[in-house]
């Protein structure tokens, strides 16, 4: 009966002493590290971020810049009016008829960048 216990004492023994062993080489994992590491919030105030972020934000105004251009023209010359009208109309009625899709890719600004006197 000693030797029995005793057996069972050694095997649970060995059992736990297992938990906090460093394992084998082959069963670790790699760990690759570069020296540049995205730092989140930090990144904000990088000069590359900054460079982006005043790029991004003088496309942004030349885009609504050019369409402002066309919305005055546009008002200033009736034949783009009623062509301009006349695209609004049916983009009205395709989604009142449940066409969004259609509806969506009715183009109402042309993209066309205007030449006004006094603006450009």
């Amino acid at each position: 009966k000693v030797f029995a216990s005793i057996a069972a004492v050694v095997s649970v023994q060995s059992l736990s002493a297992s938990a906090f062993v460093a394992l084998p080489q082959c069963q670790q994992k790699a760990v690759v590290s570069s020296t540049a590491r995205p730092m989140g919030l930090f990144d904000f105030f990088s000069e590359d971020a900054r460079k982006e972020r005043e790029e991004r934000k003088q496309r942004e105004i030349e885009e609504q810049e050019s369409l402002q251009r066309e919305i005055i023209a546009r008002r200033s010359n009736p034949a783009k009016m009623e062509e301009y009208e006349a695209k609004v109309r049916v983009r009205r009625q395709l989604r009142m008829n449940g066409e969004d899709e259609a509806a969506a890719s009715i183009d109402v600004y042309t993209g066309d960048d205007e030449k006004i006197v006094g603006l450009n």
